[in-house]
């Protein structure tokens, strides 16, 4: 469905956004508006100024979810990007022990412990997560079955049927922004502090396997070369597992990168000597011969 933004012209605002709905074939409900210019009688009537509209047709539901999922994506990939060199920086500067985690994992591990500790969610709670989520997916034009699981206040829901690659989406992005979405309105709807998880069939699962698949793989190219791998855009959930995954491979570590939801993991061998690639970018060889201290500091680091 096209989103651009078109004009329409009427004696007053009314007929403008008539002229639209016939021209687009929506009702107004569908349409963004906005007015350019209200129209006016002119002089004595005589020289009368048309009214102006500035209308975009409205996405559908399923379409502005995944249009979140993208922008929230490239959102966070541009700021990693800026912080990333600075980041690996830290790395040679500051060797980190085995298990490397960031904030955002151990506030992941942190929230999931108070929700199985912090009493029962209510029934009331859980009719009020089944039916915002399966109204949800219904105006996403992919309706689907749901089943709930409750442990404390973490809440597990798992969609079922013929929908479940639209729902996953690329990597999982469009699943990973409509829990964002789901937590959002809870957030108003209910008192309790629901740890609310989202999976599609087995998607989650199947995704988390394939992970480390690929964590294995890039890790067998670390200690072969020495060079530092990345693992890109992962959730905290996701980052957690890796992170475990290399807890007890004495050769490899692993280090979130960036800010934000979706994070890189760094794969590299520990040791002062090894430092992470920041993506090409050479250092000049000036300072090295100034005063023949660029060797001696390698050799000593």
């Amino acid at each position: 469905m096209s989103l651009d933004k078109n004009d329409y012209y009427g004696k007053d605002v009314a007929e403008a956004i008539k002229k639209a709905c016939e021209n687009l074939g929506v009702p107004q409900e569908n349409l963004d508006i906005e007015v350019v210019e209200t129209g006016s009688n002119g002089i004595f009537g005589l020289i009368r100024k048309k009214a102006r509209i500035r209308v975009q047709i409205k996405p559908p539901v399923k379409e502005a979810i995944e249009i979140f999922a993208v922008d929230f994506q490239s959102s966070e990939i541009i700021e990693e990007e800026q912080q990333q060199e600075t980041e690996l920086e830290s790395v040679e500067a500051n060797p980190r022990p085995k298990k490397v985690r960031d904030d955002d994992d151990e506030e992941e591990d942190e929230l999931l412990a108070e929700a199985e500790l912090e009493g029962d969610a209510s029934p009331e709670s859980i009719e009020i997560v089944k039916e915002e989520l399966l109204r949800i997916v219904e105006l996403m034009g992919f309706p689907s079955t749901l089943e709930v699981q409750a442990t404390g206040l973490a809440v597990i829901c798992t969609l079922r049927g013929e929908f479940e690659e639209n729902l996953a989406g690329p990597e999982g992005k469009v699943l990973d922004s409509l829990q964002y979405i789901l937590r959002k309105i809870l957030s108003r709807k209910v008192q309790e502090r629901l740890r609310i998880s989202i999976n599609v069939g087995a998607f989650r699962e199947k995704r988390l396997e394939e992970l480390k698949i690929k964590a294995a793989e890039l890790a067998a190219l670390v200690k072969e070369d020495g060079k530092t791998q990345v693992l890109p855009g992962l959730n905290p959930s996701e980052r957690r597992i890796i992170h475990m995954f290399f807890q007890e491979d004495k050769e490899i570590r692993s280090r979130s990168v960036g800010d934000g939801l979706f994070k890189k993991i760094l794969i590299y061998k520990p040791g002062k000597g090894n430092r992470p690639s920041s993506g090409g970018r050479k250092r000049t060889q000036g300072k090295g011969r100034q005063g023949k201290t660029g060797p001696k500091n390698n050799r000593e680091s």
